[in-house]
């Protein structure tokens, strides 16, 4: 043990004399905080384990006449035990110019990248590019990983119009902080937008005609090409996002901010099958507004006692498209439209040190309308209902017991439930974080 104390300080020695005395200071910056998140939760429901599936399933422009080609979703939840995504979290700062974060998911079926992203330290004028892959400033949960949720599970809303994971992509973002008393935050962003869930999607061309010479067989020889769904190829980036954040001063104690968001893309894609038998592949842009509002009242002692907070976000989803496959080949350039909002509100309360309490209600299928050339289909809405109660270990675990109430509109689905709709579920999740992680943004 001593020859090993010894060597370790000859070597010190050495750095200190070969090192300039500035870069020993920073020497911490070369080792990043690394924290591994485990999360995992007991499920049950009272349709024989099938409540995430039917919530998949609620009448939605984006998803109940058009095929899920998705193959980017969370591991599906089953009743009973269930270790969802492990997550690793790395993040520090680079050097002087350049911060880092990366965090990648653990499940069964391997590993996927969530984020890895440089974020610039020093630019003029409030100025900060973020490059790499990340979760898009779009609204205000967005943002939001889900060990920062205050519920077990992705809200109504946003699952209808973006799915579990939300925004994402691979590109650029630049932010400007106005120099003023009170808060402003501008900021744009450009990224690919390929692996979107619900808004945006982009079909698996070769997946999707082999589903169609299989079912409808158009050319009566069992064979269709993908060339023969007339899709354009258009090359990336296809979503561009934009943002405005503003927050007044309520000093220390409380917190306000109101946000609007617009994100475009340029290239949806989707596919529809029809009662009549009749199916079309159709492809053109769309559109994602939201607006927000958060208040927080911070906590006046420790643990979390007398912290409150109160948050809403509308979503209003346009979309036009043109069929560029038709079963009945006299359809082909038939104009689609599609128009949808969703919102959610939602608050939780520090009502015990390390206790919280958290309400939410949510609604999709809002003034939902599928317009088919002069034909228009209405979609019903779908509602949703929340409680969760939360015990805060530490900063570091957390258990929570939560309940929900569901309302689900199916529309022209054939669900085998007995239930309508009108389901429950119930969740018990542990989140445990194990490591330095780096505290979470307002």
């Amino acid at each position: 043990m001593r020859k090993q104390i010894v060597s370790f300080s000859y070597a010190t020695a050495l750095a200190a004399i070969a090192i300039p005395s500035y870069a020993l200071e920073d020497l911490n910056k070369f080792n990043p905080a690394i924290s591994v998140i485990f999360d995992g939760l007991y499920y049950h429901d009272n349709v024989k384990g099938t409540g995430p599936e039917l919530l998949e399933q609620h009448n939605s422009v984006l998803h109940s006449d058009v095929h899920d080609h998705d193959e980017h979703a969370h591991d599906a939840l089953t009743s009973g035990f269930n270790l969802r995504e492990t997550e690793i979290v790395m993040s520090g700062t680079v050097d002087p110019y350049f911060d880092a974060f990366l965090t990648a998911a653990l499940s069964g079926d391997g590993i996927e990248l969530e984020e890895a992203w440089f974020q610039s330290r020093n630019l003029p004028a409030g100025l900060q590019l973020k490059g790499g892959k990340f979760l898009s400033g779009f609204g205000y949960h967005n943002e939001k990983h889900t060990h920062s949720w205050d519920f077990a599970d992705q809200n109504l809303a946003y699952l209808s119009l973006l799915g579990d994971h939300g925004l994402s992509g691979n590109g650029l973002q630049l932010t400007w902080l106005a120099p003023t008393p009170f808060f402003i935050q501008l900021g744009a962003e450009l990224l690919q937008g390929e692996e979107l869930e619900k808004f945006g999607a982009m079909l698996d061309n070769e997946e999707l005609a082999e589903e169609i010479s299989a079912e409808f067989d158009p050319n009566g020889n069992g064979e269709f090409s993908v060339e023969e769904l007339n899709f354009d190829s258009k090359s990336g980036p296809h979503l561009s996002v934009a943002f405005a954040r503003f927050g007044p001063d309520l000093g220390t104690d409380h917190a306000l901010q109101f946000g609007a968001s617009v994100a475009h893309h340029n290239d949806t894609q989707s596919f529809h099958e029809e009662s009549s038998g009749e199916a079309f592949a159709a492809q053109g842009h769309a559109n994602l507004y939201g607006i927000q509002a958060v208040f927080k009242r911070f906590p006046r002692s420790d643990y979390g006692k007398g912290g409150y907070s109160l948050q809403g976000e509308y979503l209003r989803f346009d979309a036009d498209e043109r069929a560029t496959f038709h079963t009945d080949s006299t359809e082909i350039g038939l104009p689609i439209s599609f128009k949808q909002d969703a919102a959610y509100v939602q608050g939780s309360y520090g009502f015990a040190p390390r206790w919280q309490l958290a309400l939410r209600t949510a609604a999709a299928g809002i003034g939902g309308t599928l317009r088919k050339g002069n034909e228009q289909t209405e979609t019903g809405i779908s509602r949703q209902h929340s409680i969760a109660l939360s015990w805060y270990a530490t900063e570091f675990s957390r258990l929570r017991l939560q309940f929900s109430r569901n309302d689900i509109n199916f529309g022209t689905h054939d669900i085998d439930t007995s239930q309508d709709g009108n389901f429950n579920q119930v969740f018990l999740q542990y989140n445990l974080s194990l490591g330095a992680h780096g505290a979470h943004t307002f």
